[in-house]
């Protein structure tokens, strides 16, 4: 036919597709997206989901949010994730969670989530405990933290990279990642932009911030990519 589209790129289209097709994104927070991880993710909401049906042999991701992993009264879903999550991840179901993700990760597991003393915000070196090649995109590059909140390590957990605060750590099949490797500036600019956050971030070096993610957009963007595709692998 004439449509434009050659086999060969219908071929890789079609790859691309049946390589996301078994994986699904969680949004706990409408403002808390994908950022530069691939579009193409089927999204769940997880204050409608029905979790029951989620099927345990998907690979999923648990974005973050505003809220913290304890804040169940107000958000009565984090709930039923929670009790999902521990059955998933005893089931060896591949989970990649983010910020409130890997802190849904710590509480549903028998670790703690809780607020910490003060705000982690910015680009920061991260310390490795271990040397997995599938995080070598976040060896030689900052990567942004945002969070209030902070969590002590499931017993079976193992750390393997920290600030002052964990940051990466694994239990069974699920990777926990409290820094934002999906960070771009539309979603910086949504999240900055409520009065909440600019209170809080009032003592910090947000324009320094702002100007190091708008200079490395792209480096950011290929790590994301570069730990993802290992992910999938996984």
């Amino acid at each position: 036919g004439s449509c434009g589209v050659k086999p060969v790129e219908v071929r890789v289209l079609f790859r691309a597709q049946t390589m996301y097709k078994n994986i699904t994104a969680i949004v706990n927070d409408p403002d808390v997206t994908l950022g530069t991880i691939n579009p193409k993710i089927h999204l769940e909401y997880a204050w409608n989901v029905d979790w029951d049906s989620l099927p345990l042999n998907n690979k999923y991701i648990i974005l973050g949010g505003h809220m913290g992993a304890y804040d169940t009264e107000n958000f009565s879903y984090l709930n039923h994730e929670k009790t999902w999550l521990k059955k998933a991840i005893e089931n060896n179901t591949h989970i990649l969670g983010i910020c409130l993700g890997s802190q849904l990760i710590a509480d549903s597991m028998g670790g703690k989530a809780y607020l910490a003393n003060e705000i982690e915000f910015g680009f920061k070196n991260l310390e490795f405990l271990s040397n997995d090649k599938i995080y070598d995109s976040f060896k030689n590059s900052k990567v942004f933290t945002w969070h209030r909140d902070t969590f002590d390590l499931p017993a079976n957990a193992r750390l393997i990279a920290k600030t002052e605060y964990p940051q990466i750590f694994t239990l069974k099949n699920a990777v926990a990642l409290q820094f934002h490797p999906e960070i771009e500036l539309e979603l910086f600019n949504l999240w900055y932009s409520s009065d909440v956050s600019k209170k809080e971030l009032k003592n910090y070096q947000v324009d320094t911030e702002v100007l190091y993610l708008k200079d490395n957009l792209s480096k950011l963007a290929i790590n994301m990519d570069e730990f993802f595709q290992k992910w999938i692998k996984l």
